[in-house]
């Protein structure tokens, strides 16, 4: 009998026993949390960006403060996979540009996202 990939060897108790080759596991850049990247040219000095994590609990929130509405057609949200974070002030189209504070997304529908674009 031949053990699969993933699945524990009884004698060994291991993966990487057995004639198997260890599991490659792919690098992942993983960004913890909330970053400030310094930027001369923004107001504050410093742009935001956020992990997909934070995102998220500041969507959560942000969907509370507007009384679960839609931040551009003022329509209430109806299913939560339609909602996506939209940046008021969009600092063009690369997300190298982009500045995840709090007081710059708003939470919106992504068809009402997509309509607006980076205008």
């Amino acid at each position: 009998m031949k053990l699969r990939q993933n699945e524990w060897c009884p004698v060994h108790r291991s993966h990487f026993c057995c004639g198997r080759d260890a599991i490659r596991k792919e690098k992942r850049q993983i960004m913890m949390g909330v970053r400030r990247i310094e930027d001369p040219h923004h107001p504050r000095g410093y742009r935001e960006l956020r992990s997909a994590a934070e995102m998220r609990k500041l969507m959560n929130r942000k969907i509370v403060e507007q009384d679960r509405k839609c931040g551009i057609c003022h329509i209430e949200f109806t299913d939560y996979s339609d909602i996506v974070p939209d940046h008021r002030d969009p600092k063009g189209m690369g997300g190298a540009w982009r500045d995840d504070h709090p007081d710059n997304i708003q939470a919106a529908h992504w068809w009402c996202n997509s309509e607006k674009g980076s205008q």
